[in-house]
């Protein structure tokens, strides 16, 4: 979710004059690995670019937001790239539950074409346990709720609102919107209505009662929500809750009407309704769910991370042809080497599809499209927000491409590309872990070069695992891969097995 968000904060602009990415997460998929670096990876990013994680409390997003600013305002960095996301888990069936909400946000900080300016700044740090998760446990946990919104929540937000408008003295009724992330909408209230706000005018609409608390990167997307149809010269305030609080004073300038952000109620309305209330539980990892890994190891991961990752083709010099994945050989005028490494566009026109009934995924049925790319390449991807009720297609028109983690099994996660259609559909996250290669089940995945064909794949000496629905995903990739399964026939001396080489399936 954050990949897309950046993605989409982005919008085609060259990212070459962004010198930071920060990360703010509560849910982060590692607890000992940067996942800043992941995402700037994934939206092809320079390599140059400062990266750091923000985690430990809801309040990390505008943690992360005031740091970016204050690197601008001190020159260290020309611009920089906020990106906060949550998926927090919770018991089934618990009071939490229909509460809590997935989303991302990200925010661009700099010099140029600047929206809204920073004026003042606050914080104030408090021990006081309100939501906590140990690092044992998955799921949030919450104090007594009244007691934490009156005492915690309120009196924080309201001492951090108050001490930064007095600091840009700016009277609380001159405040055009409050942009507060909140457990819910009466807690906000009441913590404007202590820092001597008008909540019923003042109060930007929570998103409780739409997609549920973000945690992370709720304020800001109420800031961004607030910049929809603030007017310039608007003072706004945001702030974030979490053993303290912080709170950041913007004021709008005259390039806001030419810069506000998507409105946050298109991206809403191409919502997808849950099925069902098992389907939910298997997609959060909540009740134990199919999967499928493929064997790969970080050697494997470093070679092919500019072709996976950052999603880099092949464009032939000679004939100009775009292809994926990148290859040596050019399959229009078959030149050898003259290959470059080609960027690839990140939308594109689905050209046909198919519906996999078999996969071992959480959710079935899943359609597989191919699409042609902007620009030229064809990409052989999972539909991620493709409706597919009887035998109904993803839409063929124009889509693009998210992140997703997809099946996990054992090592590292590995995030990989599926394509989305752009009418309609939510982005949710799947998870995939590959398979390690000292797995004896797993096929090698790249042939020794200068090896037979007996001697290099191995068939010869090893026997295929046995071919069930669940195996749906290797077959398909042994086919890819080798050009053919090995098929067995029984011998009916010692119950043994000989293999025919020309056989097919």
């Amino acid at each position: 979710m954050a990949v897309d968000a950046v993605l989409a904060c982005l919008d085609g602009a060259d990212p070459a004059g962004l010198d930071a990415l920060y990360f703010a997460s509560t849910t982060s998929p590692y607890l000992e690995k940067q996942v800043a670096s992941v995402v700037a990876t994934a939206a092809d990013l320079p390599r140059t670019i400062a990266t750091a994680d923000f985690a430990g409390s809801v309040r990390a997003g505008v943690a992360a937001l005031r740091t970016a600013l204050d690197g601008v305002r001190a020159g260290s960095v020309r611009s920089a790239l906020v990106a906060a996301a949550d998926a927090r888990l919770t018991d089934p069936a618990s009071e939490l539950e229909p509460v809590l909400g997935d989303g991302a946000a990200a925010v661009v900080v700099g010099t140029e074409g600047v929206i809204a300016e920073l004026v003042s700044s606050a914080s104030v740090a408090e021990e006081f346990t309100y939501f906590w998760r140990t690092d044992e446990q998955r799921t949030v946990q919450v104090a007594e709720p009244r007691f934490g919104a009156s005492y915690g929540y309120a009196r924080d937000v309201a001492e951090a609102v108050s001490a930064a408008l007095r600091k840009a003295e700016v009277p609380p009724a001159s405040v055009a919107r409050l942009a507060l992330g909140a457990p819910d909408e009466r807690t906000a209230a009441e913590a404007a209505r202590r820092a001597g706000c008008d909540p019923g005018r003042q109060l930007v609409a929570a998103l409780a009662a739409e997609i549920g608390v973000l945690g992370t990167p709720e304020p800001l997307a109420l800031l961004a929500r607030a910049l929809e149809t603030a007017s310039p010269g608007d003072f706004l305030v945001v702030a974030g809750y979490g053993e303290g609080a912080d709170a950041l004073v913007f004021r709008a300038t005259d390039a806001l009407p030419g810069g506000r952000p998507r409105p946050l109620a298109d991206r809403l309305a191409r919502g997808l309704p849950v099925p069902s209330y098992g389907r939910f539980l298997r997609a959060r990892g909540l009740v134990p769910a199919e999967t499928a890994g493929e064997p790969v190891t970080s050697i494997m991961e470093w070679k092919e991370l500019a072709q996976d990752v950052r999603l880099h083709g092949s464009r032939c010099e000679v004939c100009g042809l775009v292809q994926y994945p990148q290859t040596r050989i050019c399959l229009a005028c078959q030149a050898r080497d003259r290959l470059v490494a080609h960027k690839l566009a990140k939308r594109g026109t689905v050209f046909t599809f198919t519906i996999d009934n078999l996969a071992p995924v959480a959710e079935h049925p899943l359609p597989m499209a191919v699409i042609d790319l902007e620009g030229g390449g064809r990409l052989y991807l999972q539909a991620a927000t493709a409706t597919t009720s009887g035998r109904r297609a993803p839409h063929e028109g124009p889509g693009g491409g998210h992140r997703r983690r997809l099946h996990e099994v054992r090592g590292p996660l590995r995030a990989e590309l599926r394509g989305a259609d752009h009418r309609r559909g939510v982005r949710c996250l799947r998870r995939r872990r590959h398979r390690s290669l000292g797995d004896r089940r797993g096929l090698p995945r790249d042939l020794p070069a200068g090896r037979g064909r007996r001697q290099g794949r191995g068939l010869a000496r090893r026997r295929a695992p046995p071919l069930r629905a669940a195996d749906h995903a290797r077959r398909e990739l042994l086919c890819h891969r080798h050009g053919r399964l090995p098929q067995w026939v029984p011998r009916h001396r010692r119950g043994c097995g000989r293999r025919r080489p020309g056989a097919r399936r």
